[in-house]
């Protein structure tokens, strides 16, 4: 599915993304000060229904409701981890929780979300970078420079994703 983002929640710290590709220019764009983000950036997501929900509903600025539907979704994800299933799923439902929980600027809670996520997926660049765009936004341009470092490490070849978190990683220079 391909969503055009402009609106409140423009971050490329993306809930499920399989790919990005950007269709604005860095140079010419208005950047979103805390997650690196370009208004009109073109995102690629995954195909799972609760995490599209999510996505919606950030980008609708619906924030409490994406907030309530990220908790649900985590309990669900935690409940077939402890069934003994193996939950792909888990991963990315804390990392929308981080992201729910930063937009709607409960930091505490968006850090022990953004730190599950990176427990349960220590490889995963997403929680990272979204770790380090909410270590950015609250002023902790140390630990967002480490964490979209890991990002960085961690981030695939393919596609915009490293020019972006290399764009990340300049913001944090610049503070």
């Amino acid at each position: 599915m391909k969503l055009n983002i402009k609106n409140t929640f423009t971050s490329i710290a993306i809930i499920a993304g399989i790919s990005l590709s950007t269709t604005s220019a860095f140079a010419q764009s208005a950047i979103e000060p805390w997650t690196g983000a370009i208004p009109g950036d073109t995102i690629y997501f995954s195909n799972n229904d609760g995490l599209k929900q999510i996505r919606k509903m950030l980008n609708d600025g619906k924030i409490e409701k994406a907030v309530t539907f990220a908790e649900v979704y985590v309990k669900s994800a935690d409940a077939n981890s402890r069934s003994g299933k193996t939950s792909s799923m888990r991963y990315d439902a804390y990392n929308a929780l981080c992201l729910a929980y930063t937009a709607q600027k409960n930091y505490d809670d968006a850090r022990e979300a953004c730190n599950t996520a990176i427990k349960d997926t220590a490889k995963g660049w997403l929680a990272y970078n979204s770790r380090g765009s909410l270590n950015l936004k609250t002023g902790n341009v140390s630990d967002a420079s480490s964490d979209y470092r890991m990002a960085l490490e961690n981030a695939p070849e393919k596609g915009d994703i490293r020019t972006i978190l290399e764009h990340n990683m300049n913001l944090v220079r610049n503070q």
